[in-house]
């Protein structure tokens, strides 16, 4: 048996930050929630990093990586630890394998 933890994401690009080897995509999701009597909408912002090549251009694609486009971004949760000032700080990253445009920001107006 394989253990994994996976990740995925269904929401509209916020922001695109594109490093020499690296990408980070800020993914904003809906959810409902209940205040009282009534149901409210909260967004949340999930930061997704992608390392592979391939995905990584084709996220620099103008039309592809566009704020605002829904996509579906499934990929590995990874937890790292490192030493800064001598203390021991943990980070976890949502590490895409994959994405896919489920609609275009255009397609929508």
């Amino acid at each position: 048996m394989i253990n994994a933890a996976t990740f995925q994401i269904i929401g509209r690009i916020g922001n695109l930050n594109t490093l020499e080897k690296v990408t980070h995509v800020s993914i904003a999701s809906d959810r409902s929630v209940k205040r009282g009597d009534e149901w409210v909408t909260e967004t949340d912002w999930n930061n997704v990093t992608v390392f592979n090549p391939a995905l990584r251009k084709r996220l620099a694609n103008a039309k592809v990586g566009q704020k605002g486009n829904l996509v579906i971004f499934q990929g590995t949760i990874q937890t790292n630890a490192y030493e800064q000032d001598g203390t021991k700080l943990y980070k976890t990253a949502l590490v895409a394998q994959s994405f896919e445009v489920l609609s275009f920001k255009a397609d929508a107006q």
